[in-house]
């Protein structure tokens, strides 16, 4: 069982994939987690120093290798889905998890770590970068997913348990 949870950043995919795993029993891996992790330093650094295709270069020679792992949850970070490769990987998933919120959800979600944010942090008006960000991947999520979880107005539990009622 392969549990990926997909989505636009401050939906919840690490929170949701933690509480899944312990639920499941199974092993969970954050990729922007494990990517800090294994290179040292901070996404937001990976970004500056590196740019952006560099880091999803990172992403998605760590997507195949935890594609090769039974009974694991992972949690995507946001922008997985700009990579073509990556969408074609995760369209042959079976359990693809889209976490949907609208912008106003988002907006408060990530306003709390918007230095963690590379793609935010130099916005002068969050609300319209997250709409245009989230307007261009909007569509490359729903085709992916087999399931879509709206997470508005929901705590974790209800996103939780409404996953575990959706994969059955």
């Amino acid at each position: 069982m392969r549990i990926i949870l997909i989505g636009f950043m401050g939906t919840g995919k690490s929170v949701v994939g933690k509480k899944l795993s312990q639920i499941k029993n199974v092993e969970f891996v954050d990729m922007d987690n494990e990517i800090e992790k294994v290179q040292g330093v901070s996404i937001s650094y990976i970004f500056e120093k590196y740019g952006q295709e560099y880091f999803r270069n990172l992403e998605t020679n760590l997507l195949k290798e935890l594609l090769l792992r039974d009974n694991i949850i992972i949690s995507t970070g946001g922008g997985i889905i700009t990579n073509k490769g990556n969408i074609e990987i995760l369209k042959k998933e079976d359990k693809v998890i889209f976490l949907d919120a609208n912008v106003e959800t988002i907006v408060k979600n990530v306003s709390r770590e918007i230095n963690k944010r590379p793609l935010l942090k130099e916005s002068s008006n969050l609300n319209n970068t997250i709409k245009t960000l989230l307007s261009d991947r909007y569509e490359k999520y729903k085709k992916i997913a087999n399931f879509i979880i709206d997470i508005n107005e929901k705590n974790i539990e209800e996103v939780v348990s409404q996953i575990l009622v959706s994969i059955g």
